[in-house]
């Protein structure tokens, strides 16, 4: 089978079937965000569902506006499950790093999609070392002795 094709109206694209075409348009989505920022597309994901980008109305003055898909999916599945024995854990709050704070909760959902996103940035982190790790290997093998790069620079 091809990696794009229409099976009896639903898509086939890189090993995921049935796909509407909504699905489709996200999966070719992320593959290409992912290529353009050079990320995993995991971590591309990750990223991206745990951005609050989705209106809620009612929402107080002081609080974040939006929410996120993770967010939802998360509070849906759990419903109200709580963390055992009435363990309170801090979970990151705010839209960007300059205006994060720290909160308390009992909750697993909110445990869970408040750090969807910082596992997102941590693979691209790891990704980055990677490719640095990798590139400083292959160029230590072609360069001269004199122009190659010891391993503290890095």
């Amino acid at each position: 089978m091809d990696t794009t094709e229409e099976l009896s109206g639903t898509y086939f694209y890189h090993g995921h079937a049935n796909l509407s075409n909504q699905e489709l348009f996200g999966l070719i989505f992320i593959e290409s965000l992912s290529n353009h920022l050079g990320l995993d597309t995991t971590a591309t994901v990750l990223i991206i569902t745990g951005q609050p980008y989705i209106p809620v109305p009612g929402k107080m003055v002081t609080a974040i506006p939006g929410t996120s898909v993770a967010s939802k999916l998360s509070r849906a599945l759990l419903k109200q499950a709580k963390l055992p024995f009435g363990l309170r854990a801090w979970t990151p709050v705010g839209k960007s790093f300059n205006t994060l704070t720290m909160r308390k909760t009992t909750k697993w959902a909110a445990l869970i999609d408040r750090y969807v996103p910082f596992v997102g940035y941590a693979m691209a982190v790891i990704l980055i070392q990677q490719v640095a790790a990798e590139t400083r290997s292959k160029y230590n093998l072609i360069a001269r002795p004199e122009d190659r790069i010891a391993w503290t620079y890095f």
